[in-house]
Protein backbone atom coordinates (compact mmCIF):
# COMPACT_ATOMS: atom_id res chain seq x y z
CA UNK A 1 0.00 0.00 0.00
CA UNK A 2 2.67 2.23 0.89
CA UNK A 3 4.55 1.80 -2.40
CA UNK A 4 0.60 2.37 -4.18
CA UNK A 5 0.71 6.29 -2.65
CA UNK A 6 4.33 6.66 -2.95
CA UNK A 7 4.04 6.49 -6.90
CA UNK A 8 1.31 8.60 -6.80
CA UNK A 9 2.78 10.79 -5.05
CA UNK A 10 5.61 10.80 -7.22
CA UNK A 11 4.03 10.88 -10.24
CA UNK A 12 1.90 13.83 -8.62
CA UNK A 13 5.40 15.27 -8.23
CA UNK A 14 6.50 14.73 -11.70
CA UNK A 15 3.31 16.91 -13.20
CA UNK A 16 3.54 19.68 -11.11
CA UNK A 17 7.37 20.00 -11.79
CA UNK A 18 7.18 19.37 -15.77
CA UNK A 19 3.85 22.37 -15.35
CA UNK A 20 6.13 24.37 -13.74
CA UNK A 21 8.91 24.22 -16.08
CA UNK A 22 6.94 24.50 -19.25
CA UNK A 23 4.99 27.56 -17.95
CA UNK A 24 8.93 29.35 -16.77
CA UNK A 25 9.37 28.24 -20.51
CA UNK A 26 6.75 29.58 -22.09
CA UNK A 27 6.84 32.86 -20.33
CA UNK A 28 10.66 33.43 -20.51
CA UNK A 29 9.89 33.45 -24.69
CA UNK A 30 7.07 35.56 -24.12
CA UNK A 31 9.16 37.91 -21.99
CA UNK A 32 12.01 37.56 -24.48
CA UNK A 33 9.87 38.72 -27.85
CA UNK A 34 8.80 41.36 -26.04
CA UNK A 35 12.45 42.97 -25.06
CA UNK A 36 13.19 42.68 -29.45
CA UNK A 37 10.01 44.30 -30.19
CA UNK A 38 11.29 46.65 -27.62
CA UNK A 39 15.01 47.08 -29.39
CA UNK A 40 13.14 47.84 -32.52
CA UNK A 41 11.22 50.65 -31.13
CA UNK A 42 14.22 52.81 -30.55
CA UNK A 43 13.32 56.33 -29.48
CA UNK A 44 14.63 59.13 -32.01
CA UNK A 45 16.24 62.34 -30.72
CA UNK A 46 16.44 65.33 -32.88
CA UNK A 47 19.00 68.28 -31.80
CA UNK A 48 20.86 70.47 -33.45
CA UNK A 49 24.81 71.44 -33.51
CA UNK A 50 27.92 72.52 -35.42
CA UNK A 51 30.17 69.54 -36.94
CA UNK A 52 33.38 69.50 -35.38
CA UNK A 53 34.64 66.18 -37.00
CA UNK A 54 34.30 63.89 -39.57
CA UNK A 55 35.93 60.48 -40.13
CA UNK A 56 33.64 57.65 -42.35
CA UNK A 57 32.88 56.28 -39.02
CA UNK A 58 30.98 58.87 -37.00
CA UNK A 59 30.95 62.41 -36.88
CA UNK A 60 31.41 64.62 -33.80
CA UNK A 61 28.93 67.61 -33.15
CA UNK A 62 28.92 70.43 -31.01
CA UNK A 63 25.16 70.07 -29.83
CA UNK A 64 22.64 72.16 -28.11
CA UNK A 65 20.59 71.51 -25.34
CA UNK A 66 18.35 67.69 -25.98
CA UNK A 67 15.55 68.68 -23.05
CA UNK A 68 14.29 65.02 -23.54
CA UNK A 69 17.58 63.00 -22.62
CA UNK A 70 18.36 66.41 -19.90
CA UNK A 71 21.69 66.93 -21.78
CA UNK A 72 23.04 70.50 -21.56
CA UNK A 73 25.10 71.82 -25.00
CA UNK A 74 28.68 69.78 -25.52
CA UNK A 75 30.14 68.32 -28.02
CA UNK A 76 29.87 64.85 -28.37
CA UNK A 77 30.79 62.17 -30.84
CA UNK A 78 27.69 59.81 -32.66
CA UNK A 79 28.20 56.49 -34.79
CA UNK A 80 27.09 57.08 -38.35
CA UNK A 81 24.84 54.50 -39.91
CA UNK A 82 26.24 55.24 -43.11
CA UNK A 83 28.75 57.42 -44.50
CA UNK A 84 28.42 61.41 -44.25
CA UNK A 85 26.85 63.03 -46.64
CA UNK A 86 29.96 64.69 -48.92
CA UNK A 87 28.69 68.08 -48.54
CA UNK A 88 28.33 68.19 -45.01
CA UNK A 89 32.18 70.09 -43.64
CA UNK A 90 33.44 71.03 -40.37
CA UNK A 91 31.60 73.95 -39.00
CA UNK A 92 28.38 72.99 -40.77
CA UNK A 93 25.59 73.87 -38.76
CA UNK A 94 23.29 70.73 -38.89
CA UNK A 95 20.33 69.01 -37.93
CA UNK A 96 20.34 65.68 -36.90
CA UNK A 97 18.65 62.65 -35.32
CA UNK A 98 19.67 59.74 -33.61
CA UNK A 99 18.89 56.81 -31.64
CA UNK A 100 20.93 55.18 -28.43
CA UNK A 101 21.78 51.70 -29.35
CA UNK A 102 23.79 48.83 -27.62
CA UNK A 103 27.44 50.71 -28.92
CA UNK A 104 26.30 54.16 -27.60
CA UNK A 105 24.85 56.95 -30.32
CA UNK A 106 24.23 56.05 -34.31
CA UNK A 107 22.76 59.09 -36.23
CA UNK A 108 19.86 58.32 -38.28
CA UNK A 109 19.71 61.49 -39.91
CA UNK A 110 22.27 64.63 -40.97
CA UNK A 111 21.47 67.61 -43.00
CA UNK A 112 22.98 70.92 -43.01
CA UNK A 113 20.29 74.08 -41.27
CA UNK A 114 18.51 76.16 -44.37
Amino acid sequence: MRSSIFRALTGVLAVLSFSAVQAHAMNHDMNHDMAQHTAMQAHVYHAQGVIKKITPQSVSIAHKAIPDLNWPPMTMQFDLSEAAPSQLAVGEKVDFAFVQNANGYQIVSLTPQE
